[in-house]
């Protein structure tokens, strides 16, 4: 079984991304900054088509629900 890739990274954001995710947290909309985060990126590569997080079927699915 092969252990998944992970890479920490660091990185400073100014105080309206810090107090936008405070209220994602405080909202209970994401339990963690990490998940707020990781939700954003995939949107992002969706966004720019970049696999794996991007498909025709994704496309799809958001046509239907604009």
């Amino acid at each position: 079984m092969q252990k998944k890739f992970k890479r920490r990274l660091s990185l400073t954001l100014t105080r309206i991304y810090v107090e936008a995710l405070d209220q994602l947290v405080d909202e209970g909309i994401y339990m963690e900054y990490q998940v707020a985060i990781r939700d954003a990126l995939r949107l992002l590569f969706r966004h720019h088509k970049i696999e794996p997080f991007y498909s025709e079927f994704v496309e799809e699915v958001e046509k239907l629900q604009e």
